[in-house]
């Protein structure tokens, strides 16, 4: 989306609100007329294999246009900083956000997550972690709030880091500092499918059948560990590969915000 004409008109960009002790800062995208009753919120996290990139708003807009207030976060990368600093940051970031629902207009019960690839791997750990000890980083500020969320959007992200169809190879991977063969004790703790449970967030999973950066075996993986104790999943997998998120943007948003206003109870504007 082209500079100039961001945000999209009715939209409002509130930039870089420092929200963490470190100095992290997170974009505010939202409608410009303010609701008259608190409306739920979205945080997305940005991809780029937990090594690049940064908060990215324009991914909310489909959301923002809805009435939703939607937060894009930044978080330490990867290799300067290892596992679980990025969790840690991404919590820090929810507990911010429902310290400041009132003068954001929204309801702290009603906080969603969503990310693509490394940002969706994010989002489900906020799914499923919530006051997990080691994972909360509440160094980071707020830490007298919550970190859960009520509802997770996982585009084509890593769920299990011992699936046998991923394509990591031998060498140091980033976000450990080492070979997988030699954290297996990191490679349970970061993978959402570990800690699936009948107390984890609805969670909708959307992948592409031909990716093969993240294999379709992720999301599946972790839909089915999801119903298997006792959670809400739904998976939608789509003909494309890793970047469905692009060839396939109006269907997968389509699927997110219908996910979104009927697990965070938001069908239509407030008046």
């Amino acid at each position: 989306m082209a500079a100039e004409i961001f945000p999209p008109q009715g939209l409002e960009l509130v930039e870089n609100v420092r929200f963490s002790a470190g100095g992290l800062k997170l974009d505010v995208l939202r409608p410009f007329m303010r609701a008259t009753r608190p409306v739920p919120a979205v945080i997305h996290v940005h991809g780029g294999a937990w090594m690049m990139y940064g908060k990215w708003p324009a991914a909310n807009v489909f959301l923002a246009q809805a009435g939703f207030v939607t937060v894009s976060v930044d978080y330490r990368l990867a290799p300067g900083a290892l596992f679980p600093a990025q969790i840690h940051d991404v919590k820090t970031a929810v507990r911010w956000l429902r310290a400041h629902a009132n003068s954001l207009g929204i309801n702290p019960q009603r906080i969603g997550a969503w990310g693509v690839s490394a940002g969706a791997h994010l989002a489900a750990l906020l799914g499923t972690t919530a006051w997990r000890s080691g994972l909360e980083g509440g160094e980071g500020g707020w830490a007298e709030w919550s970190s859960e969320v009520q509802a997770v959007g996982n585009v084509s992200g890593v769920m299990d880091f011992l699936d046998p169809e991923m394509p990591f190879d031998s060498g140091p991977f980033p976000l450990f500092g080492a070979p997988l063969a030699d954290r297996p004790d990191l490679s349970v703790l970061a993978s959402p499918v570990a800690h699936a449970s009948r107390d984890a967030a609805p969670f909708l999973h959307v992948h592409g059948r031909h990716d093969t950066e993240v294999p379709i075996s992720q999301s599946r993986r972790m839909h089915r560990a999801l119903q298997a104790n006792g959670a809400e999943s739904r998976l939608v997998e789509l003909d494309g590969d890793h970047y469905i998120n692009d060839t396939h943007r109006s269907e997968v948003e389509s699927h997110l915000l219908e996910f979104f206003r009927r697990e965070l109870d938001f069908f239509e504007f407030p008046d």
